[in-house]
């Protein structure tokens, strides 16, 4: 557990989300390395059969365990708060038991309805890469279950540790597997369908299907040793924890198992509801892109530069003998590549901070409330919410305006410059949503997400199903974008009226807008009169950063109480006040 200077237990809930942004930094950053150059390896087509089976899983293991990690953090915290180590242990320990087997279970299903799943989403290639990633459900319950008990003990180590190995592994095995296979020759008169052995696949879209579920099988072991390092970790400090427990005094009743598992399930459900939700429309996005797409052909005639004469598309149609049915299917699954490989790529990198920040804040909260400290419940709730905008505000505007040299820098094409420079303004009311979602959750409100996600959810599908086939790939992100910006609204009003926080508009979202608009205007201009390469773009970005942050605080966009959160946080205060940057 973290310690202040006082030697009480507690910790920054800024601190823990640093630790975990750090960590997700680098796991997003390793995980660029492999969706980067796995998409220029497997090329747009590939990364669509990738990604559907990705999600499926996602789904799945969502379903599974997306709840417990925060549910066990959260009752973790309230022990630990009360002083009652022991309840702290015999929670994870009913938590463990319980996502054993929903591990052993869910991975059986997947792999065993695997064809099923991928016909249900309108792509058949992609039942392979399910199988090879069914394992993974089981592995990734493990490391839920441990998470959850070290976030509870505000030890975010644990977790970032893990995150980094587990991602770190996604990449090595991913890349080496398939790229092993995107060298194999291919021989149309090969006897086999695919021959490892040999060297040798018989089509070329064979061949890109089977890379594809080798690069799923990176996941696989990615789970396996994150969830194999937690629990070293664990074993490591059984020690720690009997001291702790044999010095802990007994607080009222000793709960049983059986009422920790009905409080665990009873917190872990809705939550997992809402998450479910939310990756239950990218399903149905996925589906919904798919089979919208198809249901107007003339769609594809914008996008002839993926398609037409000479390109890789038009080879493999020619290899297979597709006929106009099966083109349209391939085409709706490339362009949906194209989206998840490239445009959701680069929109997920930004909000790496905002989701470690709705991590921390809940075991923060809670322990907060546990000990019936309203007031500073009350300050991290405003300040999570106020950090989340003054982070997301210009990652939204920076990508959205820079997106072509972004995408021409790191995939040396910028096919989905249109699709990310849209998709790019939904990181505001999503980083508002992964911090809202969980102050929610830490004030015991767990139904409320759920709900709201559901009302954003249903607005997305209908969009979706009446946009797509007319606006093509372009209506998704634009879905996106109304679906968590509906959520985003019920939810800041429900935290109003629960917490009686004061968000002022204007230093919450006016300044930090005001302070983007400045920076997006300068990125716009310079990305216009520059000579376009990677040196510029990397200049272009770095000189965006600067151009924010100056005008952070020329607006005085930040406040003193956001500063003492962060580690050293008075020095660093004391510095900015000589300068009255803050107030």
């Amino acid at each position: 557990m973290i310690k202040n200077k006082n030697g009480k237990s507690g910790g920054s809930f800024v601190k823990g989300a640093l630790i975990l942004g750090v960590a997700s930094l680098i796991v997003k950053l390793i995980g660029a390395f492999f969706k980067i150059p796995m998409t220029n390896l497997i090329n747009d087509d590939g990364m669509g059969l990738f990604n559907g089976g990705y999600q499926i899983y996602t789904f799945m293991f969502i379903v599974a365990t997306a709840g417990f990690p925060v549910a066990i953090s959260k009752m973790v915290a309230e022990s630990l708060a009360r002083g009652d180590e022991r309840d702290a242990q015999k929670v994870f320990q009913t938590a463990f038991s319980l996502l054993f087997i929903i591990g052993i279970v869910g991975s059986a299903v997947l792999f065993t309805f695997a064809g099923a799943f991928a016909r249900a989403v309108n792509m058949p290639d992609a039942e392979l890469g399910i199988k090879a990633i069914a394992p993974a459900i089981f592995f990734v319950s493990m490391a839920s279950a441990l998470r959850g008990y070290f976030q509870g003990r505000q030890n975010m180590y644990p977790t970032a540790f893990s995150e980094v190995i587990e991602s770190a592994g996604k990449l090595a095995i991913g890349l080496l597997v398939a790229g092993f296979i995107m060298n194999m020759a291919v021989d149309p008169s090969a006897p086999s369908v695919f021959d490892a052995a040999a060297g040798v696949v018989k089509s070329s879209h064979i061949r890109t299907v089977y890379a594809s579920a080798g690069a799923i099988l990176g996941v696989t072991a990615g789970t396996f040793m994150s969830a194999l390092l937690l629990i070293c970790i664990y074993l490591f400090t059984a020690k720690q924890r009997r001291e702790h427990r044999a010095l802990s005094p007994t607080v009222g009743a000793s709960r049983g198992r059986g009422s920790i598992l009905k409080a665990l399930v009873l917190i872990a459900i809705p939550i997992t509801i809402g998450a479910s939700v939310s990756s239950l429309t990218t399903l149905i996005d996925m589906s919904t892109i798919s089979r919208r797409l198809v249901v107007n052909p003339a769609v594809f005639d914008r996008y002839s530069f993926m398609f037409s004469q000479g390109t890789d598309f038009a080879r493999k149609v020619a290899e297979e003998g597709w006929n106009l049915a099966e083109i349209n299917v391939q085409k709706a699954t490339t362009l949906y590549g194209m989206y998840t490989g490239k445009a959701l790529t680069m929109f997920n990198l930004p909000l790496t901070i905002v989701v470690a920040l709705g991590t921390s804040v809940v075991p923060a909260i809670s322990g907060s409330l546990a000990k019936n400290n309203q007031s500073r419940a009350r300050g991290i709730t405003e300040s999570a919410i106020r950090l989340a905008l003054l982070f997301g505000v210009p990652c939204a505007v920076g990508m959205s305006v820079l997106s072509g040299g972004v995408l021409n820098l790191l995939y040396h094409t910028d096919n989905a410059k249109t699709v990310l420079s849209i998709l790019s303004l939904a990181i505001i009311p999503v980083a508002a949503v992964q911090v809202t979602n969980a102050i929610l959750q830490a004030y015991g409100k767990v139904y409320y997400p759920v709900v709201n996600m559901l009302i954003g959810g249903a607005a997305k599908v209908i969009f979706n199903y009446f946009a797509i086939p007319f606006l093509g790939i372009e209506g998704a992100p634009i879905g996106t974008f109304i679906c968590y910006l509906i959520i985003a609204v019920i939810n800041t009003v429900e935290i109003v009226g629960l917490a009686k926080i004061k968000f002022g508009a204007v230093n919450t979202l006016i300044k930090p807008l005001a302070a983007a608009a400045v920076m997006g205007a300068a990125g716009y201009f310079l990305a216009r009169v520059l000579p376009s390469s990677g040196i510029m773009t990397l200049f272009e970005i770095a000189a965006c950063a600067v151009i924010y942050i100056i005008m952070i605080f020329v607006v005085r966009a930040v406040r003193r109480k956001d500063v003492l959160n962060l580690p050293k946080g008075e020095r660093i205060a004391a510095v900015l006040e000589r300068f009255k940057l803050i107030r």
